[in-house]
């Protein structure tokens, strides 16, 4: 049996080629599905895009469908410690063995594929069809997916979902998107089916609109945050939100959610109402009730230590452009009573970094700038020195466990340590404060 560390070898030589990921068609994994006989055909399927908010509303999505019974596949990413979270069977991540006996099944036929086409396949796309794979062998009565990058050709288009979710759009790999967020929002809207149910947060009129002209040529349905379904309420609570809800069907008040931030309150709106649509009947509010206090979300607001004697809280979170940088500085500021906060913050280069540091000139706070282990990373000085520019006090150390015990000794004179920027590098931190 091939091991989990052979499979992860294999994976790793791949690397992560962006821009082969996102070339605008999905030839290689048709190819490698057909192979498969259509593993991601398997099962019904909800398929979740947007800017932010995606991996949190696949995990209350997940925990939602599970409170009802269904056995459910999770696909997504990235992962923070290890690329088995990428799959997950009711919010429990694959094992290694299981890992390992996946990929030897698959292996063959990505051989095949790649000859017959004459070209690479890629770690996403093979991860991808690793998922379908995985769970068309299994018992998995429905798929939550999260698309990787943009919705048209992203390799988990494959799938014919019911419902698409589309949770916001923002300004993020406008390289490979576009330059503005109605060609982003267009691009996202690809991965609607004919006659889908489509759940969106977005709010601009103008983003909203191209959205809905794409829902419009697929005869889709398409429901929004505001106009179909609300949080009427949405508070703070200890170990996370108390919310009340209303979406298109019912209305369901007295909810605990476990996740911080307030926009875990709208990511809760948007998995109910997709849930929802996706089972076409109303759920029960104890079904609810238990879908979302078993929701966990880990690199999301997650508070992995209280530090020394003074119990500092220790945050990480995968904020990684302008506006998650936004929702977590609002959120650390509601959530916690703090007179400076220090941050350990890497940034992948081809993200807004200035847009994202300026977000931080909000909080009373200190930075060390690192470079997780991704060569994608931006240079440690060139974030420090930007930083510097925006008024803000940096140092640089590329280390990211180094770095890390730096921010826990300057807990005695700061009293709140935030690991953010990436999930790279909330992975490697996290693994240093949490453990495997």
């Amino acid at each position: 049996m091939t091991s989990f560390d052979d499979a992860q070898a294999y994976l790793d030589a791949l690397g992560i080629d962006v821009m082969k990921k996102m070339r605008p068609n999905t030839e290689r994994i048709e190819a490698l599905c057909e192979a498969l006989d259509h593993p991601e055909r398997s099962a019904p399927a909800m398929h979740i895009t947007g800017t932010n908010g995606k991996t949190s509303t696949a995990a209350i999505a997940t925990s939602l469908l599970a409170a009802t019974g269904l056995s459910v596949g999770t696909y997504t990413s990235p992962h923070l410690q290890s690329v088995r979270e990428r799959i997950a069977l009711n919010g429990q991540s694959v094992g290694e063995n299981e890992f390992g006996e996946v990929f030897e099944h698959i292996l063959p036929f990505i051989e095949l594929v790649e000859q017959r086409l004459d070209d690479r396949l890629t770690y996403f796309e093979v991860l991808t069809a690793m998922f379908f794979l995985w769970a068309a062998e299994r018992p998995v009565e429905a798929m939550v997916v999260e698309v990787g990058l943009g919705g048209r050709w992203d390799a988990t288009n494959v799938v014919d979902a019911s419902v698409a979710v589309i949770t916001n759009v923002g300004l993020d790999h406008t390289g490979l998107l576009g330059m503005d967020r109605e060609t982003i929002a267009r691009e996202k809207a690809g991965i609607i089916k004919p006659e889908a149910q489509v759940v969106t947060a977005e709010r601009t009129p103008s983003v909203l609109q191209a959205i809905s002209e794409e829902a419009d040529k697929q005869r889709a349905t398409l429901v929004g945050l505001e106009r179909d379904f609300s949080v009427a309420d949405n508070r703070i609570a200890v170990g996370g939100r108390y919310l009340s809800i209303s979406t298109s069907v019912e209305k369901y008040e007295g909810l605990f959610l476990p996740l911080h931030g307030s926009h875990q309150g709208v990511n809760a709106v948007v998995a109910l109402e997709a849930g929802l649509r996706f089972l076409s009947k109303p759920l029960d509010h104890e079904v609810v009730s238990q879908g979302f206090a078993e929701a966990k979300a880990p690199g999301r607001l997650e508070t992995v230590r209280l530090h020394g004697d003074e119990a500092v809280p220790v945050v990480v979170d995968v904020a990684h452009n302008p506006d998650g940088m936004s929702a977590l500085v609002t959120s650390l500021l509601e959530a916690f009573a703090f007179e400076r906060a220090v941050f350990v913050i890497g940034i992948l280069a081809d993200k807004d970094y200035r847009g994202m540091l300026t977000e931080l000139t909000r909080i009373p706070c200190s930075l060390i700038a690192t470079k997780p282990g991704n060569v994608r990373s931006v240079d440690v000085d060139e974030l420090a020195g930007v930083a510097n520019e925006l008024g803000l006090e940096c140092v640089a150390e590329p280390d990211v466990a180094t770095a890390t015990d730096m921010a826990l000794d300057e807990a005695r004179t700061a009293d709140l340590v935030c690991i953010t920027g990436s999930h790279y590098a909330v992975g490697e931190a996290r693994a240093i404060l949490v453990g495997d």
